[in-house]
């Protein structure tokens, strides 16, 4: 689905696609988010059937069918397509240790199933902390080494190039069938045009792409970003993965490598301070060791050069 790579939304037939992408993440919100969630039109309101329905929605959006809940969650859960014909008999089977594995397994927050809370998954905050981005890489791939692990950075716009980009890690937990079943892990608070936000965020692009977690860009508005990032929105998009936010529009790698798509959107400040502070930025994440993608070439002089021109132009 790419009906939201073209950079002008792909007319008028991208801008109605749009709205019903709001629409439905707004409904997700309304729906599955509340404690006041769904009433079933055969039970009685509680909230155990609003926990079951938000645990079936959660499911669904991830791409796991209502028939199919007993091969995803494997023997060992003891549900029986005899359990699914009604609520009250899946209830039956739900306990804390079960509902504590569905939440870890798909790394949702077991205070949301359980309607204390609106969101839904934890925020990784990397900002100023590749190191602590690259050991949460090694935690999911030891944790899950046939798991396969893509990133994918959301940024705004240029008509919303203030705001903050998403970064959502995509990893697959299994299979039903051939068609795979993703968790997502979100961290926020990228502030794109921040020349310091700017440097950290690429060194976690360089880490990841070098690590063979391949991190690609999409564009998004600011509306769609803000509601991802605050974690009360169900992620999966009904098996499709993050790729319904549209195909690449942009290469974050290149930040690592290029010093134009580097700078590209970075507020220049006063006397282009935050330009000169970005690049000494790379250069010393680069002395680290963090801005190696595992691309051939050296690419540290063409950072140079580009430092030294604009002190050159302040002098």
């Amino acid at each position: 689905m790419d009906f939201l790579a073209d950079p002008v939304w792909g007319g008028i037939s991208g801008l109605i696609a749009l709205v019903g992408l709001i629409i439905v993440i707004t409904q997700y919100r309304r729906s599955h988010h509340s404690k006041s969630g769904i009433k079933s039109d055969s039970l009685p309101a509680s909230e155990v059937h609003e926990l079951v329905e938000r645990l079936i929605s959660l499911l669904k959006t991830h791409g796991v069918e209502r028939t199919q809940i007993p091969k995803f969650l494997g023997a060992e859960a003891g549900i029986t397509f005899t359990d699914l014909s009604d609520d009250d008999k899946l209830i039956s089977k739900l306990d804390d240790e079960l509902l504590d594995s569905i939440c870890e397994r798909l790394a949702v927050r077991r205070e949301w199933l359980d309607g204390e809370s609106e969101q839904i998954y934890p925020r990784q905050d990397f900002y100023q902390h590749p190191d602590a981005f690259s050991k949460f890489l090694s935690d999911l791939k030891n944790c899950n080494p046939k798991g396969r692990l893509r990133g994918l950075v959301v940024k705004p716009i240029p008509e919303h190039a203030d705001g903050n980009a998403l970064l959502i890690l995509q990893e697959t937990i299994g299979y039903i069938g051939e068609k795979p079943i993703y968790r997502y892990h979100l961290s926020d608070g990228w502030l794109f045009s921040y020349w310091k936000v700017r440097g950290y965020l690429t060194a976690c692009v360089a880490i990841g792409w070098k690590r063979k977690v391949y991190i690609h860009g999409v564009e998004q508005l600011m509306s769609v970003i803000d509601l991802l990032a605050s974690g009360e929105v169900l992620l999966g998009w009904e098996g499709e993965g993050f790729w319904a936010l549209g195909s690449t529009s942009w290469h974050p790698e290149d930040m690592a490598s290029d010093p134009k798509a580097y700078l590209d959107g970075v507020d220049p400040e006063m006397d282009n301070f935050g330009i000169k502070a970005g690049l000494r930025l790379w250069l010393d994440l680069d002395e680290q060791g963090l801005m190696d993608c595992g691309f051939d070439g050296k690419h540290r002089q063409a950072f140079e050069e580009a430092l030294e021109r604009y002190e050159i132009e302040a002098a």
